[in-house]
């Protein structure tokens, strides 16, 4: 708030992606920086393979750019890219090397 009572004007510089993995399949939320209320969001109908090396990087990416492709489609902020994303992993402790491994540069790509 500012001293007149009204609120202060948003600055927008782009917007976040939230992605949540597990048993069910993903969750994901897209909202523009420092706008959460704005967020749009769609859930996966698949869960992620796992491997030996725990989480499928490959085909985590394969389920992710979908409904990525769609909440940019739908968010407010004009289907800019996120200029930053946050991952959650059910067992990502355990189950993540191939995540920790594969995501960061696929998802720089993608």
């Amino acid at each position: 708030m500012t001293g007149g009572g009204a609120a202060a004007p948003r600055t927008r510089f782009g917007a976040v992606l939230g992605v949540d993995s597990g048993g069910s399949g993903l969750r994901a939320a897209l909202a523009p920086v420092g706008s959460p209320e704005d967020a749009v969001t769609a859930t996966g109908t698949h869960p992620v393979r796992t491997s030996a090396r725990g989480i499928d990087a490959g085909h985590f990416m394969e389920l992710l750019l979908p409904l990525v492709r769609d909440l940019r489609e739908r968010a407010p902020s004009g289907g800019e890219p996120p200029v930053a994303v946050a991952v959650g992993a059910a067992g990502m402790a355990t189950l993540g090397d191939d995540l920790r491994a594969g995501l960061p540069d696929a998802l720089a790509a993608g």
